[in-house]
């Protein structure tokens, strides 16, 4: 039998796009001939995955897992070409598969996380690239978030139809106020404004100079145009600037179940009902197709 190199397996996966473990096998069976092992896994649909990789995947749905003490968050964005796809048994498996090999371990980037050895034999990558062939569309794992929230509390809340998720962490100086009702259902309650109202910063110190400039110079065209007088103008971009705020950072946004309220007075009143300050320490949402 021929030698089953490590050289021609990549070569194999290179020229199908197929699965680690299926190019060996597919070396095995054919004993080593490149060209009747690309037919091998043309004909077992798996050198199909190659050119269904270049198609674009703009559906999917959001899969996550939160630990039982509430010390670990995970969230993950796993893409289909379709909603059809995205509603299957075996692409909900596979998302399941990669969230829960995800809260086991920590990766830098989605390219390590996909590099990675899964349990269930060959890379993560591999475990995707046979469902792509199963399936017949092209599936990208597109971000995800980890969350190890050991001084703190992680919740994740995902919209019914699987497509925004938010994922948080909240702390408290008391830690014993950590595991009470109230403030596992601020938890919820603040994931579920992060998931409708789409704050991209947190304070208002969080949002980018570069990106406050280029707000500052459409307001102050939009003053022009309206032919406010300059010496206004620079009276009225502060203004302008406040209601930007309220609209991209979380703890200046209006509170979705009760308007007269900011988020950060909610989070204010749980604190004094509880005893503690509490404090959001990070979030992050994501909604497929953005």
């Amino acid at each position: 039998m021929a030698e089953i190199t490590a050289a021609k397996v990549k070569e194999l996966r290179e020229r199908t796009g197929s699965g680690m473990m299926d190019c060996k096998k597919a070396l095995a069976e054919t004993n080593g001939d490149m060209e009747k092992a690309i037919d091998y896994l043309r004909e077992k649909g798996l050198a199909k995955a190659a050119k269904k990789a270049e198609r674009t995947a703009a559906d999917g749905r959001i899969f996550h897992i939160v630990s039982d003490d509430g010390k670990l968050g995970v969230m993950i964005e796993l893409n289909s070409e379709t909603d059809f796809v995205a509603k299957t048994d075996e692409f909900n498996g596979l998302g399941n598969k990669i969230v829960t090999h995800l809260a086991a371990k920590s990766f830098d980037d989605v390219p390590s996380l996909l590099a990675s050895a899964h349990e269930s034999g060959g890379t993560v990558n591999d475990l995707v690239t046979a469902i792509i062939a199963k399936l017949g569309e092209n599936i990208v794992l597109k971000r995800f978030a980890r969350y190890d929230a050991s001084n703190g509390r992680a919740f994740c809340y995902i919209h019914s139809n699987y497509k925004v998720g938010a994922l948080l962490e909240l702390d408290a100086e008391d830690k014993s106020a950590l595991t009470k009702d109230e403030f596992a259902e601020l938890g919820h309650e603040i994931c579920m404004q992060i998931a409708a109202a789409a704050p991209a910063y947190l304070v208002p110190d969080d949002v980018p100079e570069d990106v406050l400039e280029r707000e500052k110079a459409v307001y102050r065209q939009q003053l022009i145009d309206e032919g406010k007088p300059e010496k206004k103008i620079e009276f009225i971009i502060p203004g302008k600037l406040r209601k930007y705020y309220e609209t991209v950072c979380l703890l200046e946004q209006e509170y979705i179940r009760d308007t007269d309220k900011k988020v950060k007075d909610v989070i204010a009143e749980a604190g004094k009902k509880l005893g503690t300050k509490i404090t959001v320490r990070r979030f992050e949402r994501f909604a497929i197709g953005e």
